[in-house]
């Protein structure tokens, strides 16, 4: 079956087929009566050779015929990909997709012709007669039990039945089944290019989280650091993870964060750690807002988390929310615990005698019960032996920065303060609330609280594996402000490997030994998770071995999250790979068609006349002709109307400029999990359950814990 021809019909009816036949017949033909065909000069090895060549064109014929009635049946139909976890290969090298093919003009062709109006059999196939008498069929055999085994005949799904009934599916397989005519290959991403970042977009309940089931899944047996950001709280990927960091002998390093469950989540703070003490103020400052007005308090309230945060490192305290709530909220006990710090210094004794202070606490005990009072009426309010403190301070004309800036915060009238600082307290209030107060501010003290507790700085050193389910369903604020707080710490971390590198604080022979890993970061629902601080992340991170790939549904999340397209234009903008799913909105699926081509499409059309012959001595009437020709169109090598139509699990790759078609591998059943991650995993899929249908073109049944 040549295949050099200007236009490609694989659409036809399978002609082969009967050819096939004749030659199959004519070779039996041969070997049972050789006379019929050659006569007196058949010879039984003549005979042989002559049914052997038939045969075996016979064979060619029917191959090249089933070949064909493979792939129209395909168009119907998709293939299943599952696959168990232990066959995805894993390479340093390479990171796999799934099987696809790269899409060319060839591949828009064949999708082209498939919707065009001479092959309708092919699309409305089961609106034809002989596909609604097979099923009017099957329904009259299945009424009886001596006869509903015969059913089995038109109801074969298998290629080589004409009338084998259409399974329902989401989207049209045939946008995949135009690349099976040559077959499927693994499409896999260099590693090289993972520090390009990656961006997933797809609708909701398309298989984006299998997708990340399928890179996590590498990613953990590639002994990388995998941080997973999951805003809803996916049951079966936070099972994939732990059951792949088992498999991978890393369960040990393997932590769950989670909002929802606080009481066996591990612990983290978010402003605990840092590598300049300006950091705190900024991640906190970082979340209100910044437009117009706002962005005035938004500095002051900077500047007031920046002093708090100064005096408590400097008095050895851990910054938590629940500290800056509590200083924030009324700072005369720091003020005063700072001076008493600020006084107890070898280098203060002097000016404290000096001034008649050498019993300072005395002096401030005096000053605090005796008449005297403030020379300002607005530090009338606060508390006298603060105030008494902060006359000392004075009198013995000491010079300590945080001290002098906490005073002038001291100085101001409270209520007035409030006001500056007035969305500084909701914030601070919807992370140290309920249990949740637990995780983000961790009792560092209590050795009884069996928890763990991480930094990104230990979970980098020591190559852990981290799930952060934010439950955002239920607490859409506080999941919001909990996420950007990690993503502003990630950020941070990122900076400081990118000057000193993952070894910062160790020692010579600790870092000699150290391993040197890449930091994979998957961001689901990357929308609820996406702020300023990505945009320095994405551009500049690479260089320390951060790789990103972000999850979402549709361009407007990104434009409705910063509440402007530049903005939202920086953010895609540095992220180097595309991989789209089924998606509804036209501008998302521009992300991808603006990329591409336009590539020309062949289209044959049949051109046929008469003319009459008005010789009369002419013995001819009339003549005809019949033409066949071809014209050329421009098209898109991918239309938007496409992407929205793509089947659950499969996608197009735009990766280092090559266009790929798709399918994302479905995995088996997992393992078991540990009594307190099985709790959660239960509760997590109940909720999943309960609120919708199941994430994916598989059943939930093969999620299932194995036996």
């Amino acid at each position: 079956m040549s295949t050099k021809h200007p236009v490609e019909n694989l659409l036809r009816p399978a002609y082969e087929t009967m050819s096939a036949t004749a030659y199959g017949l004519a070779g039996a033909l041969t070997l049972l009566s050789p006379a019929v065909l050659m006569g007196a000069l058949s010879t039984p090895s003549l005979s042989y050779g002559i049914a052997a060549g038939l045969f075996a064109r016979c064979g060619q014929r029917f191959m090249q015929s089933r070949k064909l009635l493979k792939y129209q049946y395909e168009m119907h139909v998709l293939t299943g990909f599952t696959i168990d976890s232990n066959d995805i290969p894993v390479s340093k090298d390479d990171l796999y997709l799934g099987l696809g093919f790269e899409w060319t003009a060839r591949h828009t062709q064949r999708r082209v012709d498939f919707d065009r109006q001479e092959f309708d059999w092919h699309r409305y196939r089961h609106q034809t007669r002989k596909y609604k008498a097979a099923r009017a069929l099957e329904k009259i055999l299945r009424r009886s039990a001596l006869t509903a085994w015969m059913a089995w005949v038109s109801s074969t799904q298998a290629w080589y039945n004409p009338v084998a009934p259409i399974p329902y599916t989401e989207g049209n397989p045939a946008i995949h089944a135009v690349g099976l005519w040559e077959g499927e290959v693994p499409i896999y991403e260099r590693q090289s290019e993972r520090v390009a970042h990656k961006f997933v977009v797809g609708t909701t309940r398309v298989g984006k989280t299998r997708l990340a089931e399928v890179l996590i899944t590498q990613d953990i047996h590639n002994n990388e650091i995998v941080i997973i950001f999951d805003p809803k709280g996916d049951p079966d990927l936070l099972k994939r993870a732990y059951t792949e960091a088992v498999k991978a002998g890393r369960g040990h390093q393997f932590y769950c964060f989670h909002l929802g469950y606080p009481e066996i989540s591990a612990r983290y703070n978010p402003v605990g750690s840092f590598s300049r003490i300006t950091e705190p103020a900024s991640r906190i400052a970082g979340q209100l807002p910044g437009e117009g007005n706002s962005a005035a308090f938004r500095e002051f309230t900077w500047r007031y988390v920046n002093v708090i945060s100064k005096a408590a490192t400097a008095l050895g305290k851990p910054i938590t929310y629940e500290n800056l709530l509590m200083y924030g909220a009324d700072i005369d006990p720091l003020l005063l615990e700072y001076l008493t710090f600020v006084f107890t210094q070898p280098q203060s004794e002097n000016a404290l005698h000096r001034a008649g202070h050498s019993d300072w606490n005395n002096s401030i005990n005096a000053i605090a019960e005796s008449d005297r009072k403030p020379s300002d009426k607005a530090q009338a309010s606060r508390d006298r032996k603060t105030w008494a403190a902060v006359e000392v301070y004075k009198e013995a004309k000491l010079v300590d920065p945080v001290a002098h800036a906490l005073i002038k915060t001291f100085e101001y009238e409270k209520t007035f303060y409030d006001k500056l600082v007035a969305s500084l307290f909701p914030l601070l209030e919807k992370l140290t609330s309920g249990p949740t107060a637990e995780l983000l501010s961790p009792n560092y003290d209590d050795l009884n609280d069996p928890r763990p507790t991480f930094t990104w700085d230990e979970i980098i050193r020591t190559g852990g594996i981290v799930y952060c389910g934010f439950d955002a369903l239920t607490d859409a604020e506080v999941a919001q402000a909990v996420s950007s707080s990690m993503f502003a710490d990630l950020t941070s971390t990122a900076g400081s490997i990118y000057k000193f590198g993952q070894t910062q604080g160790l020692s010579p022979e600790l870092a000699a030994l150290a391993t040197t890993r890449k930091i994979c970061i998957h961001a689901d629902e990357f929308n609820e998770l996406v702020g300023k601080d990505f945009v320095p992340m994405a551009n500049k991170a690479g260089g320390a071995g951060f790789q990103l790939t972000v999850y979402t549904q549709t361009l407007s999340d990104i434009k409705a999250r910063f509440g402007d397209d530049a903005k939202a234009g920086q953010v895609i903008g540095n992220l180097g790979n595309l991989i789209m799913l089924r998606v509804k909105e036209l501008a998302t699926a521009e992300l991808l068609t603006q990329l591409l081509p336009q590539v020309e499409v062949n289209h044959l059309t049949l051109v046929s006349g008469t003319s009459d012959d008005t010789n009369p001595d002419s013995p001819n009437d009339f003549t005809s002709n019949t033409q066949q020709r071809i014209s050329t169109k421009e098209t898109p090598l991918v239309s938007a109307g496409d992407l929205t139509r793509l089947p659950k699990g499969h996608a197009y790759a735009m990766l280092g400029g090559k266009l790929y078609k798709l399918r994302i591998p479905q995995f088996k059943a997992t393992g078991e999990l540990p009594e307190d991650l099985d709790f959660l995993y239960t509760k997590m899929r109940e909720t999943c359950d309960s609120g919708s249908a199941n994430d994916d073109w598989f059943s939930i049944a093969d999620l299932k814990v194995a036996a």
